[in-house]
């Protein structure tokens, strides 16, 4: 069973069979859930500059060599230049400018308070047309001359002042070649052409300008005029004006048309309320209570109905006296037959035929006091008001319908008009800017625009005896032999490693995965049966007191960083899985299953490659039951697992046979059932997998476990398979501990 913190320190540092805790302290920067650094990381690239030192040294020592040689062999160059001012240099020369008669300068504003734009004005200089009008008149004393030598050659600039300080508005031309005729032939042209340029050229361009806005102007035109006879259209079909205001007022009356609407339901439903109320109250009908209001206001009809009475209440006598058949008793039953005959007569006098032969009910002959009256009136009246309402709450509700109708289509009738209207704004804005810009341009063509001038004259540097002075030699090609080697062999360096695709260093491992390095087992040679496990196991742990194999060393770190650098979650199983066979995997489940054990834990190792099991042959065990037997059949854990002779605390579940299906068993609640009775009866559980990419065995006991224990081999794991075994586990959500790197060299483990 689990022990506490305490215990767990006490029994590492007592234990013999590994080193104290203080010569394998827990990593200060192992947090799992730590980010990731941001910013540029060079440190791969100077990696792999320190590895392949002597492939980069060797191949800028070639390049170098070569650009030595070339620049040896290069013929000599000739330069010179000239020199043009381009702008007036005072602000009375400035307003002789004819461009200022328009109110507009001519030339073209940069943002940076210049009058001139010389990126624009350096484009057109430099440009093929200007290139083919300069080489067309070198032809004529030097035919083999073509354009291609003049890019190269030519240079135009901005003269920066180093005295004065500042950019002046002075340009430099200068041009070099192997002829130093040649070069004064083409200074001497290019001298010429660009003086014509700023005293002809720059016309037929304000020409071009103003046939471009012929061009552009009926286009302009008529959109501005379509865009003018939709937007009329929709005003005149929808009645708009001004959209905002119009739908702000639209959706305003919807919702008080709703409020009404909702006011009158209400009221009717009062109204009806009231009038069942009043019904029951009355026993009456509307009809019937009109009429017996009637009848109770007729002093004749009451008169006749108080005489009904007494000639009733005397019968009521005179039978105790008489027989029904003596004259007395006949004598009233007349007066009585006459008197509801008159009644009746006067009932339907004042009633009428039709309401007479509706009240059938009692409650209307009988005399109505002054309450019922009052209730009857209130009856009627209500009956008026509900039919008051139902009328208006149907007018309402037409009206709220034919609102809620224009409320909908409102809002794409706004969108279709506010979108012409931006539309037309543009368009007819462009419009003006263009005429405006028409006029602007014929003004300046019809006046003269002021020519460049030269200021120093095409000239090469001569000696004393009027001899052309070459260029120097520059150092140029030699630097650029050095960097180019450094370059190309940096570029080599790094395509071979891309080529190779494995790692070189931890550090690469740690920053293509982003995964912390729990552990670095350094290369060891494995015996392959238990026999010879026991005494490789004796063998390096033999001298107690200095502990001087580095591999044993290797799993206490990697079992101390796994017990101590997760203090929020204990881990209590694991599954130990590779990006691609051959990692080493069963190797690190098998000896950090031993260095668990050692510190007291009991531990349980789990072969759950049902693909291609390993740890029984290592192991000397039969592999008859195992994992597939506990899936297929109703057994119990404990019969199947297995004590091993190297430590009472270490067992073992082999694989079992081949298992088919194996991700779809692993899968299964019966599976994760088992995994939940090893981790409840175990310290600790060690699951050895196959691989990730291969086969998602893995992936189903991973999310059942506190996570994965990817183990990656130095010189041999394809950094691309890594890279992919990452992305399927970050697709998945699967828990990940970090990285085991098996094979290290000894001298790199810290």
């Amino acid at each position: 069973m689990p022990q506490d913190s305490s215990q767990d320190l006490e029994v590492l540092l007592n234990s013999k069979k590994i080193r104290p805790l203080e010569e394998s302290p827990v990593e200060e920067d192992l947090d799992p859930t730590s980010p990731p650094q941001k910013g540029l990381n060079i440190r791969p690239l100077l990696r792999i500059i320190q590895r392949r030192i002597l492939l980069i040294a060797g191949i800028t020592s070639l390049m170098t060599a070569a650009a030595v040689y070339v620049n040896n062999k290069s013929p000599s160059v000739y330069a010179g230049s000239f020199q043009l001012l381009v702008e007036p240099v005072t602000s009375e020369e400035k307003l002789t400018d004819p461009s200022a008669l328009t109110g507009t300068p001519v030339k073209l504003s940069n943002g940076k308070g210049d009058e001139l734009d010389y990126s624009t004005v350096f484009t057109i200089l430099t440009s093929s047309e200007m290139f083919k009008s300069i080489v067309e008149q070198v032809k004529v004393q030097q035919p083999d001359f073509g354009v291609g030598q003049l890019k190269n050659g030519l240079t135009v600039e901005r003269l920066i002042s180093k005295q004065f300080g500042g950019k002046t508005k002075i340009v430099t031309v200068s041009y070099q070649g192997l002829d130093p005729k040649v070069v004064q032939l083409v200074l001497d042209t290019t001298a010429k052409r660009y003086l014509n340029y700023s005293l002809d050229e720059r016309k037929t361009y304000i020409g071009q300008g103003i046939r471009f806005i012929e061009e552009q102007r009926p286009e302009l035109e008529n959109r501005v005029k379509a865009l003018q006879s939709q937007l009329q259209k929709i005003q005149q079909q929808y009645n708009l004006i001004d959209p905002t205001k119009e739908g702000t007022e639209l959706f305003a009356q919807v919702r008080q048309m709703t409020s009404d609407q909702l006011v009158a339901q209400r009221e009717l439903q009062e109204q009806k309320i009231l009038y069942l109320n009043l019904q029951q109250k009355l026993s009456l009908t509307p009809n019937e209570a009109i009429a017996a209001s009637s009848l109770s206001d007729n002093p004749n009809y009451q008169n006749l109905q108080t005489q009904i009475q007494d000639i009733e209440s005397q019968i009521a006598k005179e039978s105790a006296r008489f027989l029904p058949d003596s004259p007395q008793i006949k004598t009233l039953a007349e007066k009585l037959d006459n008197l509801q005959s008159l009644t009746d007569g006067k009932r339907q006098e004042i009633l009428g035929e039709n309401l007479t032969k509706t009240t059938i009910n009692s409650e209307v002959l009988a005399f109505q006091n002054s309450t019922r009256q009052q209730l009857i009136g209130q009856l009627i009246e209500t009956e008026n008001k509900i039919k008051v309402l139902e009328l208006r709450t149907q007018s309402l509700a037409k009206t709220t319908n034919n609102f809620e109708r224009q409320a909908q289509q409102f809002p794409a009738v706004a969108n279709q008009h506010n979108s012409i209207q931006r539309q037309l704004e543009i368009t007819t804005k462009t419009l003006d800017q263009l005429l405006s810009q028409r006029e602007t341009l014929r003004v300046q063509a019809a006046q003269n625009n002021i020519p460049w001038e030269i200021v120093a004259k095409p000239t090469i540097p001569r000696d004393g005896e009027n001899n052309p002075i070459p260029l120097p030699t520059s150092s140029k090609k030699l630097m650029a032999g050095v960097a180019g080697g450094i370059i190309l062999g940096l570029v080599l360096a790094i395509l071979y490693e891309k080529v190779r695709n494995i790692f070189y260093a931890t550090e690469d491992i740690e920053e293509t995965t982003k995964w912390h390095i729990l552990g670095k087992i350094p290369r060891e040679k494995q015996p392959k049966s238990l026999s010879n496990s026991i005494l490789f196991y004796k063998s390096i742990t033999a001298k107690e007191d200095n502990y001087e194999s580095p591999f044993l060393k290797s799993f206490e770190s990697l079992y101390t960083n796994i017990r101590f650098g997760f203090f929020n979650s204990p881990i209590r199983s694991l599954v130990v899985c590779s990006a691609a066979p051959g990692d080493g995997k069963s190797t690190v489940a098998f000896h950090l299953a031993q260095t668990a054990a050692a510190t007291g834990k009991t531990v349980l190792l789990v072969d759950n490659n049902l693909r291609s099991p390993s740890l029984h042959t290592r192991l000397d065990l039969p592999n008859v039951q195992g994992v597939r037997d506990l899936l297929e059949k109703t057994l119990e854990p404990k019969d199947l697992i297995e004590q091993l002779p190297l430590d009472e605390n270490l067992f073992v579940l082999t694989s079992g046979q081949s298992l088919p299906n194996s991700p779809k068993r692993l899968a299964s609640a019966h599976m994760q059932h088992l995994m939940e009775k090893l981790h409840a009866r175990f310290d600790l559980v060690i699951y050895d997998t196959p691989n990730l990419l291969d086969y998602t065995d893995a992936s189903f006991l991973a999310a059942n476990t506190d996570g994965i224990l990817m183990v990656v081999t130095m010189g041999q794991t394809k950094q691309s398979l890594v890279q992919k075994a990452r992305a399927r586990i970050e697709k998945y959500g699967l828990p990940i501990l970090g990285v085991v790197v098996n094979r290290v060299q000894t001298g790199d483990i810290e």
